[in-house]
């Protein structure tokens, strides 16, 4: 993400890759924060999971919309909210879950999400809850975004990136 233009990021903000500081932009409405998925994308690459965390509404399946469509993803892309998790198909495999409805991890079947993960997929997670730890060790890399609301149309988004795992195979 590159938080060009943002006071935040003009003070402080860093894009510090493996891990370091995050980067920060703040959002003036849906298409800012659709951008920041669209940039997202541009670094985000198969065996990629990318966590989601933020209240309703914060934005985060605009963010995620706007970065499958930057993958190539065409057609609708509904919420999984009901369904846990789509597959869709793009310039690479993506999957779209969303876990708010899960417990915890621990507790399902090891299966019940294995379909939606791969070394040649990328897997976008709202509502990931507690399960970060079991999800990374399905992960090349694991970045995380949290989008927070300032009022308005307005959102703080914060994107933390994983280490890559060159050993990982994604899944």
């Amino acid at each position: 993400m590159n938080p060009k233009g943002s006071e935040e990021a003009r003070h402080g903000g860093s894009e510090t890759p493996g891990g370091g500081e995050p980067a920060v932009i703040e959002s003036a409405g849906p298409g800012e924060t659709g951008a920041a998925g669209r940039e997202l994308a541009a670094e985000i690459r198969p065996g990629d999971v990318i966590l989601l965390r933020g209240e309703v509404g914060s934005g985060k399946s605009t963010m995620i919309r706007a970065a499958m469509r930057e993958l190539g993803v065409e057609g609708p892309i509904p919420s999984p909210t009901f369904t846990i998790g789509r597959r869709y198909r793009g310039r690479c495999p993506v999957s779209h879950l969303d876990l708010y409805r899960l417990g915890s991890i621990e507790d399902e079947d090891p299966g019940l999400l294995a379909e939606y993960f791969g070394p040649d997929r990328i897997v976008f997670i709202e509502w990931p809850g507690d399960a970060e730890p079991a999800l990374s060790r399905m992960a090349r890399r694991l970045l995380t975004v949290s989008l927070e609301h300032l009022g308005g149309d307005r959102r703080r988004i914060e994107l933390r990136r994983g280490v890559l795992d060159p050993g990982s195979t994604g899944g």
